[in-house]
């Protein structure tokens, strides 16, 4: 039997944590099967056993199967990846059994994490021009190539930080950085003639890659749900469209 703390709730407020619960999942990067599996678990614990969820990338429909139920939906207009925030939403899901807060305390928990402000801009930008960095050396790279697939990066990600209030499309960001980092790379190596243009673009490329879609949209293929998996992994092929793109017209310009 579930916690009296759960059972203190009412319908209604279960069905309104896990909704919640479930936002921040898909917010934050999960596959669809884990965010309708945490919404039907944590629902079944108050005794809505008819609940059904349907999730894509871009919306949660949570319905009951009765006549008379209810439908609820959210939709996600911005995703990110943040497996912090995932890991912590399983926690509390897979302890919600045991659960001893109250409903005001739980929605306070989960607001907290829904409306967490994102990590500095700075912190991102040094992070992915280290991984690039790293990423030109394990390719073979000297100093000067990792010295150029970091500032290459770095500068591609601080712009689409700069830019990200306006909320451009995932498509348009990944095209500007493939423009901005292929252009430092150039630069740098008419700077410093000798560089591997290649190592440089390579290493600088690998921070804006969509693996965490692409590798999302293939366990969504193997958990039976379609409809996710292949907007997933199209998106994932888009956005690297986009950075092929913006590389290409900048080597176009610049062998013009």
């Amino acid at each position: 039997m579930a916690c009296e703390k759960i059972m203190a709730m009412t319908k209604e407020q279960v069905l309104e944590i896990a909704i919640t619960a479930g936002k921040i999942l898909l917010c934050s990067g999960a596959e669809t099967y884990r965010v309708e599996d945490t919404i039907v678990r944590m629902c079944n614990l108050r005794g809505m056993d008819t609940v059904s969820v349907f999730c894509t990338p871009s919306v949660i429909i949570v319905s009951n199967e009765v006549a008379s139920g209810f439908t609820c939906m959210y939709r996600v207009n911005r995703r990110g990846t943040d497996l912090g925030l995932i890991s912590e939403i399983n926690k509390l899901a897979f302890s919600f059994y045991d659960w001893q807060h109250d409903y005001e305390e739980t929605m306070n928990i989960l607001r907290e994490k829904l409306e967490r402000p994102p990590r500095p801009y700075y912190v991102e930008t040094l992070s992915s021009g280290l991984a690039a960095a790293c990423f030109a050396v394990v390719l073979g790279g000297d100093v000067y190539e990792f010295i150029g697939a970091f500032f290459a990066a770095a500068i591609a990600m601080l712009v689409l930080k700069q830019i990200s209030p306006f909320r451009p499309s995932s498509f348009w960001e990944t095209t500007l950085a493939g423009v901005i980092l292929c252009a430092v790379a150039l630069i740098f190596q008419k700077i410093i003639p000798g560089n591997s243009m290649e190592k440089m673009t390579v290493g600088a490329i690998m921070p804006f890659l969509p693996g965490v879609a692409f590798t999302n949209g293939l366990r969504d293929y193997m958990a039976g749900d379609l409809m996710s998996g292949n907007t997933r992994v199209s998106e994932a092929l888009l956005l690297v469209g986009g950075l092929a793109i913006g590389m290409a017209a900048v080597l176009g310009v610049w062998h013009a």
